[in-house]
């Protein structure tokens, strides 16, 4: 209250007053015999009038805040003021803004350590997932239990405010204080975000493998669900691990290799000394020439360099140990799914046999190795690469291509098989007939002519018509004082090639050779 209003609040004389002044001094002189009589009227008069004063100001501080310094001064000199006729105030102005500020730190005080409890709950509620894999229904608890530890705090609250406040009053301050701590716990539930408490997410994990995995309580049906499930998984990775190796792993690992061929084909030696100087005292075979003597410092399995130009085919060629060493090993010794092409293993080494045969790899998604060989299907692939090169460590060797053909590497129901990698024949009519057999299978004929007495080169790779399908092809070698040039403009397509019996069945036709001879060599 401030200045103005306490001169408004207390009583200020008046005309009426003044009227009994008059009144009073009247009576005094016109009567002096009656003067008790006056004195007692005079004292009821005063003593009404004051009581009906004090009653008014008690009203008026009544209603004014007990908190204001000036009133509570007020209030208590009107109480000592008092008769102890009037009846006492009640002891709601007793508190002082210390005592009110005291009363709401303990307040906030037991609010937060509920809430420390409830974290500290949360705590144990996170190792006991980690040991014991809690469930909801505990963590939902803990919520329950964070909810009574506020109310209980409330209530207590309330219990020291009541000598303070209104029950309207406590009323609100228990609602600001709830929606307070429920405000706190949304922040740090939205603080947490997607990732949850660490419980939660403990548990999410835990639930993402018991998900995955087969677990005790499964039914028969679950178990075969996730079990079908986990292998299915690792059938895709096995999968996509053979897929990444076979079209991105080998073709770059064979292309390097092919790298190192090159670099190893620059580096040569032409004599003695200088292979000496440069492998020590490594030998070569005897007879053996320099030219290519670091292939053979390399890999002493080395037989000769092959070479066909218009095409990318340029690569060294081993002699095993068998026909199979080198089907997944490459010239440096790596395994590898390309091989290295390697010389029948009963070819002799260091001159041409009446047929040398040499072997090579051929995918059916790249043309490294020998799939360079799939371009003499066609005429126009015969064109750009009539010749082929053979250098060995003892010779220079030049074949025309005279035939391609399509073979069978199984045999037939009988038995049979069109064999193709012999190294000798016993006479001319047999390499008279060999060469009728080839006429037959060939797919175009090349303008080369061919004589019993040729020798004969077979480069063989695989072919994918079938499954057991060879894709063959054959060059005589160059005569002496023969040009090493071939009139590709003679070349013509062979209309009705022979084909393997599997050709014929898979094609669903006839087989026009189904009864023509069956030709053995040396038989």
């Amino acid at each position: 209250m401030d200045e103005n209003e306490k001169n408004n609040s207390t009583p200020q004389p008046d005309a009426s007053a003044d009227k009994h002044d008059d009144a009073v001094s009247d009576l005094l002189d016109g009567a002096s015999g009656t003067t008790d009589d006056f004195l007692d009227q005079l004292y009821s008069d005063s003593f009404a009038d004051l009581s009906a004063d004090f009653d008014s100001l008690l009203a008026e501080f009544r209603s004014i805040d007990p908190d204001t310094a000036g009133a509570e001064a007020s209030a208590d000199a009107a109480a000592a003021d008092s008769t102890s006729d009037t009846p006492e105030m009640e002891d709601i102005y007793s508190y002082s803004d210390h005592e009110a500020a005291q009363s709401q730190r303990k307040f906030s005080e037991s609010v937060q350590q509920a809430m420390e409890e409830e974290e500290a709950q949360v705590e144990r509620a996170e190792a006991a997932a980690e040991a014991f894999d809690l469930s909801l229904d505990e963590l939902d608890d803990t919520g329950t239990d964070f909810a009574d530890a506020v109310e209980q705090a409330s209530a207590s609250e309330t219990e020291q405010r009541t000598q303070v406040y209104s029950a309207a009053d406590v009323r609100r301050a228990e609602q600001e204080t709830g929606r307070s701590a429920q405000r706190k716990a949304a922040e740090r539930r939205s603080a947490q975000g997607a990732a949850g408490t660490p419980a939660q997410t403990a548990k999410g994990k835990k639930k993402s493998k018991r998900s995955l995995l087969p677990q005790k309580n499964d039914s028969t049906f679950e178990i075969f669900r996730k079990v079908l499930f986990l292998v299915s998984v690792v059938v895709v990775i096995v999968c996509l691990g053979i897929i990444g190796n076979t079209y991105l792993l080998q073709p770059h690992l064979e292309k390097n290799r092919q790298d190192k061929i090159g670099d190893l084909l620059t580096s040569g030696v032409s004599d003695a000394d200088s292979f000496k100087k440069a492998y020590g005292n490594q030998e070569l075979p005897a007879g053996a020439r320099y030219d290519l003597a670091q292939f053979y410092a390399t890999n002493d399995d080395f037989y000769g360099y092959l070479e066909i130009p218009g095409t990318g085919l340029s690569t060294p060629v081993v002699q095993g140990k068998d026909n199979k060493e080198y089907l997944r090993k490459n010239f440096f010794g790596e395994t590898t799914k390309y091989g290295c092409p390697f010389v029948n293993v009963e070819n002799t080494y260091a001159a041409l046999d009446d047929n040398t045969s040499i072997f090579g790899h051929n995918m059916e998604y790249d043309d490294l190795v020998f799939g360079e060989l799939e371009k003499y299907r066609t005429i126009d692939g015969f064109k750009k690469a009539p010749l082929i090169h053979l250098e060995t460590m003892y010779a220079d060797y030049t074949f025309k291509v005279y035939a391609v053909f399509l073979s069978d590497a199984d045999a037939d129901s009988s038995g049979w098989f069109f064999d193709y990698i012999f190294t000798q024949l016993k006479d001319d009519n047999e390499r008279k007939e060999y060469i009728a057999e080839i006429d037959q299978r060939k797919l175009y004929s090349t303008g080369v002519d061919i004589l019993p007495s040729d020798k004969l080169l077979t480069l063989s790779t695989c072919a994918y018509d079938f499954g057991s399908e060879r894709l063959v092809v054959i060059g005589r070698l160059v005569r002496e004082g023969e040009p090493a040039e071939v009139d590709v403009s003679k070349a013509v397509v062979n209309n009705n090639p022979r084909m393997p019996v599997k050709y014929y069945q898979r094609k669903g036709k006839a087989n026009p050779y189904a009864n023509a001879s069956k030709w053995i060599p040396n038989a």
